[in-house]
């Protein structure tokens, strides 16, 4: 996936929420939507100088790309010559030859960009700790999940944006620690919501706003302001 694509579908997962598209660059995404997410920190290799993308680096080891570490697996299967050990130094000086940490990682995925840690995934892009899901873009911890932007620690979601430690939540913005909430924005706490706003602690509602309850037409024409603000602070 390249930056191209990325904002592609980061607009598509807009359009499923807002309508419209973001009118943000992936710059602007990141700086405006990314706060509390783990993202990948960008390094360089060790052995070629080239840029890896890694998630929880640790200061005592060296990084290392894919590419990289590919190479020395086809010439010793990165096993390295006997040496002595007969101290704690010895052992400590055998540990830092080795002591390598591999950036780029995925597993059975495709289209895999800026990342770390993928797995049996497709389309994913600046994000970490992503399994079994598709379209995934600066996100950290989502599994069974697709078309997610700026998300984390969720499963089995679909066109979200900044959803957080949920399950079963689609097509809404800014929700946490809920299940199965569809077309809805600020929402906490919450369960089998339809087109709420800014809702706690609630459970099988729809048309609700600040825990208050609309009519439809209400609800929607309030909920047009509210989306015209959300763009409008972002445009600031």
């Amino acid at each position: 996936m390249n930056d191209e694509q990325a904002l592609q579908i980061a607009n598509l997962i807009a359009k499923d929420i807002f309508g419209r598209d973001l009118g943000l660059s992936l710059a602007d995404i990141e700086r405006l939507l990314t706060k509390g997410i783990d993202l990948p920190q960008v390094l360089v290799c060790s052995r070629t100088q080239a840029p890896v993308y890694m998630y929880d680096p640790q200061p005592e080891q060296k990084v290392i790309s894919e590419a990289a570490f590919m190479e020395q697996a086809g010439k010793d299967d990165w096993m390295m010559p006997k040496k002595d050990i007969n101290s704690i130094n010895d052992f400590l000086a055998a540990w830092q030859d080795a002591n390598y940490m591999k950036g780029d990682k995925h597993v059975e995925s495709q289209d895999v960009a800026k990342s770390d840690s993928v797995i049996s995934s497709q389309g994913v892009y600046m994000s970490t700790l992503i399994s079994s899901s598709k379209n995934i873009l600066f996100s950290h911890g989502n599994f069974f999940s697709n078309y997610l932007l700026a998300c984390r620690g969720n499963s089995s979601c679909n066109f979200g944006i900044r959803l957080f430690d949920s399950i079963y939540c689609s097509s809404s913005y800014g929700v946490r620690w809920s299940n199965k909430v569809t077309k809805s924005l600020f929402i906490n706490d919450s369960l089998d919501l339809y087109e709420c706003i800014a809702c706690f602690g609630i459970r099988s509602k729809k048309y609700c706003i600040a825990n208050m309850q609309y009519e439809k037409d209400e609800y929607m024409k309030i909920k047009a302001m509210i989306v015209d603000w959300i763009f409008a602070e972002w445009a600031k």
